[in-house]
């Protein structure tokens, strides 16, 4: 799957965050890009698919997962 499949976010989803206030945000994600960082987003970064699956939930980049939820770790 393409990195636009993966942040592909469906309508509803969408919709919901952009009630809570996080409208810049998806649109930042909708560009393949990290939320918190806004560096363009690669596939090939990600360690492994727990890191995958994470940036299908968050849109957050290999590098900001490592910060924002400390796992500076040998996979």
């Amino acid at each position: 799957m393409g990195l636009k499949g993966l942040i592909d976010m469906n309508i509803e989803k969408k919709k919901f965050l952009k009630s809570l206030g996080f409208g810049r945000e998806v649109s930042i994600v909708a560009d393949c890009k990290c939320p918190l960082c806004a560096d363009r987003v690669n596939t090939e970064e990600f360690k492994n698919e727990i890191f995958i699956k994470e940036f299908e939930r968050s849109g957050l980049c290999q590098g900001c997962q490592e910060t924002v939820f400390g796992y500076r770790v040998a996979w």
